[in-house]
């Protein structure tokens, strides 16, 4: 390998001033320094001063690839604050429309279930109650059908009798009378079923059950939904009330990631933008999704909005409560600029350079300022300019032979 000559005159002339001070050889980071003066215009013209010159041969064994910069549309990213919850859409908790007594228990959290499964037997004496009185009402209809049916015939009989001039009027009409009394009591006890059933299905029986006419107060807990017992509140022997909850059950093959994001940023945030989690304790592991939806109103106390994200959760690693970093690549905010990718950048002496090809063998180190940057590209400021051919891969050998220079 070779090198420009005037480049290592340079280095060498400001080796001797420092041996001539009392240094006998120069620093590391004085021999960057001069390396980045070199490529940064402080050397005459001339010969390519700064120039990495390599052989064919080892340019191709080191499998240095170039690309050309060019303009390109960056988007700004910006970091939230965020939580995994479960699923709304997806989730449901279990409780009683009636005061019970928990007898029995058949899950555990973490179990899997499917919606109807009993998951835990209970007794109850409003039940019991309510079981009865629809008992009471079949007899009451079972008696009011016999009474419609002697009404029914007794009409008939009547009106038989009078059309032959046998019955009075009089006669046939009353017995017109009773017949209405009949189907009127026949109706209310009808009712009183229906009524006493729809309790009952209230209650959380089916129509199966129902149907079986058991009378024992046992009343059941069933899943309202597919998914995993996430919290389980019920013990046996426990004496619960309308409306407690005995189960929390999610479908966690599906969670929601929620944002929480202040107003000052909010107007910049659009359904559609892509999002990218940094979940902790999961081996870093990165995982994508986009914004779904914007919540329409603030909270009061931290005046932020709830921006959500729906993404899969393969394996069900991501548990609801568990704190991550999300990156929103705002939409609305990209804009075009000069953009490199970040693999090309080197650092050296305290400043970013990149290695600009001059020739198939030639490479030139130069200094550059950078910007903003979005994904796998940062934004260069000064001193590149469209066109030019940088080093993306194998650059590591030419910082090498720089740092020797």
């Amino acid at each position: 390998m070779s090198k420009s000559l005037t480049g290592g005159t340079i280095v060498g002339v400001l080796a001797l001033l420092l041996g001539a001070c009392g240094h006998s050889e120069v620093s590391d980071q004085s021999q960057q320094q001069v390396a980045i003066a070199a490529t940064s215009g402080q050397v005459a013209a001339g010969q390519p001063e700064g120039a990495i010159e390599l052989s064919a041969e080892a340019v191709r064994n080191q499998g240095i690839q170039v690309q050309t910069v060019a303009r390109r549309r960056l988007l700004e990213r910006k970091v939230f604050p965020a939580s995994i919850e479960e699923a709304a859409n997806r989730s449901g908790t279990v409780s009683m429309p009636v005061s019970s007594r928990v007898q029995q228990i058949n899950v555990d959290i973490g179990d899997s279930v499917d919606r109807g499964q009993v998951l835990a037997v209970l007794t109850s004496s409003e039940l019991g109650t309510a079981k009865a009185d629809l008992l009471s009402a079949k007899s009451r209809l079972l008696a009011s059908q016999a009474r419609l049916i002697a009404a029914r015939r007794q009409s008939e009989r009547e009106s038989y009798l009078f059309g032959r001039g046998i019955s009075s009027e009089r006669e046939k009409q009353e017995a017109q009378a009773q017949l209405a009394s009949a189907q009127a009591d026949f109706a209310a006890a009808q009712a009183a079923i229906d009524a006493a059933k729809a309790r009952l299905l209230a209650f959380g029986m089916t129509n199966q059950e129902i149907n079986q006419g058991d009378i024992t107060p046992r009343l059941y807990a069933r899943s309202a939904t597919d998914g995993r017992i996430i919290q389980r509140k019920a013990r046996v022997g426990q004496v619960v009330q309308p409306g407690e909850a005995l189960f929390s059950i999610s479908d966690l093959s599906e969670v929601w990631v929620v944002l929480k994001v202040f107003q000052s940023e909010l107007g910049r945030l659009r359904v559609g933008d892509s999002v990218r989690f940094t979940v902790r304790g999961l081996s870093n592991r990165d995982v994508n999704g986009r914004v779904v939806r914007i919540s329409e109103a603030l909270d009061p106390q931290t005046r932020t909005a709830d921006v959500r994200v729906v993404i899969p959760n393969r394996g069900r690693q991501l548990k609801p409560g568990m704190l991550v970093q999300a990156e929103v690549d705002l939409g609305s905010a990209s804009r075009e600029v000069l953009a490199i990718p970040d693999k090309a950048l080197y650092e050296v002496a305290g400043k970013q350079i990149v290695f600009v090809r001059e020739s198939a063998t030639r490479f030139r180190p130069r200094s550059v300022t950078v910007g903003s940057r979005a994904g796998q590209y940062v934004e260069v400021r000064s001193g590149l300019k469209p066109g030019d051919a940088i080093v993306v891969e194998g650059g590591f050998v030419l910082k090498s032979e720089l740092l020797k220079s």
